[in-house]
């Protein structure tokens, strides 16, 4: 047979601290003190809460500058700037990928600095 540790002076404390707390919760009742209390802590838990989690997410990148788009491509119509578009993308294999898959939608001019942004042999 095991002898249980005896406890020291905070275990006692912490114990008498829990039974006195679950008494007061079972028996209690709470004043519009101790609810303005109860409160203004979960407030403050809140805010700093928000705080912790605002400091482990990164801060935003900072914006880059596109490149300018090549005037070989100024030249291009855009039924020529669609089938090169296309011929790149399946050149690629489905390694590319872009957020307009209907680029029916895009200007001229979005096309262009697409396929400026996707094919790496357009240089000025």
């Amino acid at each position: 047979m095991t002898k249980k540790p005896k406890p020291n002076a905070v275990e006692i404390l912490e114990e008498l601290s829990h039974q006195a707390a679950l008494h007061d919760a079972k028996h209690g009742k709470s004043t519009p003190e101790d609810r303005a209390w109860s409160r203004q802590l979960g407030e403050a838990l809140e805010v700093r809460l928000a705080e912790l989690r605002r400091n482990l997410t990164p801060d935003d990148a900072p914006p880059e500058k596109a490149a300018p788009i090549p005037k070989s491509l100024f030249a291009l119509a855009r039924d020529a700037l669609l089938a090169r578009i296309a011929e790149v993308t399946s050149a690629m294999g489905g390694t590319v990928q872009y957020a307009h898959r209907n680029l029916k939608g895009l200007s001229d001019d979005d096309l262009r600095l697409l396929l400026a942004t996707i094919d790496p042999t357009l240089r000025d």
